[in-house]
């Protein structure tokens, strides 16, 4: 049960904290109470780790219900007693509260003990069922031959026609040896189809006389798959079920094989546990044999280790067309009238084949006029048709999840469909929730990101951006699974999620409240939330839409730990969130002078988009992990006293975007794990040496903005990704640059060297793989393919050089270059083309040369507004709001947003004018843009 779980994790965390409080807060509390308290949540966590595999058994169904309630209870107790203690105003008062502490966490851990027992009790009668339902099963076992989850039938498959040949081909290569195939998607994408149409291809048949399939799926025995093979490939087997030594069937299985060229299937894998079980019993002829797997699982799939998985990927918008035009129409033929609204219900299938089945069924059925209410919202109607098997095909993918990752997946119903995910965001947002577990001295958020690969390993959550350091930087998840998401989040009261009027009735309620509480859309104005009667309060609060705030304030949700906000926020209002642990919202916001900001005993991360000014009391919260604004303003750290210790914030990783930070050394030194920082500066002085940044050895990502700094800046080794602006660097002084062995990403804007020639030293830049260069000095570059060995990509803007090295065409890794189409030097351009063809000409993979173009249009869109967005030509428009992207990539869409929104307006290409018309029932207005053109950023 994630909520349990999740509620456990988050129990630990908060009893660390009441162990090791900020300096500045004072509680009082019992350290013998709390340790005891600490042990029991781990002993928990460890259990539920365990037996998350024994769901649907009611007995352990019902005490993960009880371990959750317990954790959320003690929880509730330690945060609502030591905010009370915080905002006391006498000692007096604090001992008070401290004694109700203590008679609360008794009760706690009394009910846990209650639990403990229990589980012991469990634990003995777990062991003795999975003793006797072993021998059961030994004695009683029927063979799992299976058929494909989706339907087989004339034109099911669309779009994997590639995918066909090449299996087939991978199936009939020359290779002697026995060879493993794997197909990898995630559910419902066809993996299954596709491998019955080359199971069932007359070719396929032909070349290998013997052939079985097993679907594995979730629950199996050694002699299930044995037994199942065995009785497709010698029907005379079946008289062995009553064999109960499984190496027995094995040894019948292998002589059968012995000699004999053959293919088996092994459909739905999940873990690499069934195929050790039989693949001592598959010999290896060499004679071709070879072995089909299909898993949604990435890593299981390269764990087989024998060839490249095939990566099933979606269907694009003319295949999704046409595989439902296939299903609802027996000819294939769709009458004129009903093409558009058809293309649009595929298209918001998003590519996904068991999307499309599932409409497809529908819309045979349907009446034309009735189209257009499924268009309206796709995602339900693919559930309200079959949600069983639509449901039992997704869920699958969520039921097998480690029950660690299980919260993770389900913190993505907090974000609307079709959302853009910010991934460092994302963790920051895990941790602060307490999904995630310590382990070792791995940072949290390191582990997080790993939860997050694992995710997309299991082919779950899509990347939307990887970094050219491998890093994803945005992700999404397909309709059907963050509806999925939803389902189960609320089904554990865990995230409830949706528009603001669907939920009113809940809000209202005073005993029940939602953990955790996603707004899309919608006003605050007229709201009456009811004080709380729950032990379990609302504790996170997130909101993706301007407008949602009208009348809301802190006092509604006294206990919250994560607040995201899309709109201006009262001070006054984040300081009354004693427990806080995650604030973001829109600035500015002045914390200045003292503004008891250190009485947020867990603040881990501040993020306002606009200026933030910090308290001198910064320094006083080693709890910090991340502190982001577009303009921070942060206070010279106060100089040690006799009272006062010097207090390192150890934990601060992310430090974005400082104005005139003072680099001494004094201040470095309180922040050693940094490992990102945004800087601008405006002059440097004696008191402003960047060369303390090479002191911050773990620093990973450096965006620096600053005067004029020749032999005056220190890199330090460990960076990965380095940005300079301004920074006039000779290029002769580039060694201080070039040096750093793990540097992969490297920008230099706006002057940030200087120079006429540029000419690298042999062995520097050895691991770079994106390099670029815009308006800065340099018109001779002397280089060649040793000199960036690992460079991926080239990006060039508004320079004066005359050509590219033209030995760049022998650096293997180098697949793109990018110029500037503002840019007006043509050398450049045919300088990347002559390099193109060197490489065609001496054999290298090709190389692409794109001309790239940068424009933004953001405007404000008034309730009501109808926007219509044209241009000539095949322009490619993309509109975004927010984070969202409006759906569309055409020349002309209407957009009707709910609320006041910011739509950002990209055009790609500079040579196709773009208009905007707005409209509403009383004026227009219209601007004319011939050139929508921006700085990169």
């Amino acid at each position: 049960m994630a909520a349990a779980y999740a509620a456990l994790v988050s129990l630990t965390h908060t009893l660390n904290q009441i162990l090791h409080p900020p300096p500045a807060i004072h509680i009082i509390f019992d350290t013998d109470q709390i340790v005891s308290l600490r042990q029991k949540a781990d002993f928990f966590v460890d259990f539920l780790e365990n037996h998350s595999s024994t769901s649907g058994d009611k007995r352990i169904e019902d005490l993960q219900k009880r371990i959750g309630g317990a954790a959320y209870t003690a929880e509730y107790i330690i945060e609502f007693n030591v905010r009370n203690q915080i905002l006391a105003g006498s000692f007096v008062d604090r001992e008070k509260i401290s004694n109700l502490l203590f008679e609360g966490l008794y009760t706690s851990k009394q009910e846990f003990l209650f639990i403990e027992k229990e589980l012991v009790e469990f634990k003995k009668d777990h062991v003795q069922h999975k003793n006797s339902t072993s021998t059961e099963a030994s004695s009683s076992s029927s063979s799992s031959s299976s058929r494909p989850l989706l339907p087989i039938g004339k034109n099911t498959m669309v779009g994997f026609d590639d995918h066909m040949v090449e299996i087939m081909g991978a199936l009939s290569t020359d290779e002697s040896h026995l060879r493993i195939i794997s197909i990898v998607g995630m559910g419902g994408i066809g993996k299954t189809t596709l491998a019955t149409h080359v199971y069932t291809n007359a070719l396929i048949t032909e070349y290998f006389p013997i052939r079985a399939w097993f679907t594995v799926s979730q629950e199996y025995t050694e002699k299930e798959i044995l037994l199942g093979l065995l009785h497709q490939i010698d029907n005379t087997n079946r008289n062995d079920a009553h064999v109960t030594n499984d190496g027995k069937l094995g040894d019948k299985l292998y002589k059968t094989l012995f000699g004999r060229k053959y293919l088996i299937v092994m459909d739905d894998m999940w873990d690499i546990k069934a195929w050790d079980t039989v693949k001592r019993f598959l010999p290896d002829n060499n004679n071709r044999s070879r072995i089909l797997v299909t898993t949604r699982l990435l890593k299981l799939a390269v764990d087989f280790g024998s060839c490249s998985p095939y990566q099933l990927n979606f269907l694009d918008e003319a295949q999704s067309w046409d595989l439902l035009r296939q299903k609802i129409f027996a000819e294939g033929r769709c009458p004129i009238e009903l093409e558009r609204i058809g293309k649009s219900i595929a298209k918001k299938c998003r590519g996904l084949p068991l999307a499309l089945v599932v409409i497809g069924g529908l819309l045979a059925k349907s009446k034309a006029e009735h189209w257009k209410y499924v268009e309206e919202d796709v995602t339900s109607a693919v559930y309200n048709q079959d949600e069983e098997f639509c449901m039992k095909i997704l869920s699958l993918s969520y039921n097998r999840l480690p029950i660690y990752l299980k919260p993770c997946f389900l913190y993505f119903a907090v974000f609307p469909e079709d959302y853009s995910i910010e991934v460092p965001r994302m963790v920051m947002l895990w941790v602060a929730e307490g999904f995630i577990r310590q382990c070792g001295h791995k940072r949290l958020e390191e582990i997080g990101r790993e939860y997050l690969e694992d995710l997309i390993d299991r082919n779950l959550i899509l990347v939307s951006w990887r970094s050219i350091i491998g890093a994803v930087r945005t992700c999404r998840i397909h309709d059907l699974l963050s509806d999925l998401s939803r389902r189960e989040a609320y089904k554990e009261n865990f995230i409830l999620s949706g528009k603001l009027y669907n939920h009113l009735h809940i809000l209202s309620d005073t005993k029940i409240r939602p953990t955790r509480l996603s707004i899309y859309g919608g006003r605050w104005k007229g709201t009456k939330l009811m004080p709380y009667r729950s032990l379990v309060p609302t504790r996170s609060f997130l909101s993706f839409s301007k407008g949602d705030l009208t009348d809301y304030n802190a006092h509604q949700f006294p206990l919250l730990r994560v607040l995201n906000v899309v709109d201006r926020y009262p001070k006054h209002d984040v300081l009354q969130l004693i427990n806080s642990r995650y604030v973001s919202c829109m600035g500015p916001m002045m914390l200045m002078p003292s503004s008891t900001l250190s009485r947020l005993w867990g603040l881990q991360t501040i993020v306002v988009e606009g200026k933030l000014i910090l308290p001198i009391e910064i320094w006083q919260m080693p709890q910090l992990r991340h502190i982001e604004g577009n303009h921070i303003n942060m206070p010279h750290p106060p100089p040690p006293d006799d009272v006062q210790k010097i207090i390192l914030l150890e934990n601060l990783q992310t430090l974005s975007i400082v104005r005139d930070f003072k680099c001494c050394e004094k201040l470095i030194k309180r922040i050693p794990n940094v490992k990102t920082l945004r800087n601008v500066c405006q002059t440097i002085g004696s008191n402003n040496c960047l060369r303390n940044i090479g002191l911050l050895h773990k620093l990973e990502e450096l965006y620096m903005e600053c005067p004029p700094c020749s032999g005056e800046i220190v890199f330090p080794c460990s960076l990965k990704e380095l940005s300079l602006s301004e920074c006039k660097i000779p290029w002769e002084d580039m060694s201080v640059v070039g040096s750093l062995a793990n540097l992969e990403s490297l920008h230099l804007w706006n002057n940030a060297a200087v120079g006429q020639k540029w000419i690298p030293k042999e062995g520097e830049f050895a691991q770079l793989k994106y390099l670029l260069i815009h308006k800065c000095e340099l018109e001779i570059w002397e280089a060649d393919n040793t000199h960036f060995p690992c460079l991926e990509i080239l990006s060039l803007g508004y320079l004066n050089l005359k050509e590219i090295p033209s030995d760049f065409a022998e650096i293997l890794p180098l697949r793109r270059i990018d110029l500037d189409n503002n840019n007006s030097n043509h050398l450049l351009a045919s300088s990347a083309n002559e390099i193109s063809e060197q490489r065609e000409n001496i054999g290298y993979d090709s190389l692409r040369v794109q001309n790239i173009t940068s424009g933004a249009l953001i405007i404000w869109v008034k309730r009501g507004t109808n926007l219509v967005v044209c241009g000539g030509g095949h322009i490619g428009v993309i509109i975004t709001s927010g984070n969202q992207r409006v759906e569309t990539r055409v020349a002309t869409k209407d957009v009707n947003p709910e609320c006041d929104e910011e739509l950002t307006i990209l055009n790609p290409n500079e040579s196709h004018p773009v208009s905007l018309c707005m409209t509403t029932t009383t004026w227009m207005r219209r601007w004319e843009k011939q050139s929508l053109i921006l700085d990169h950023w």
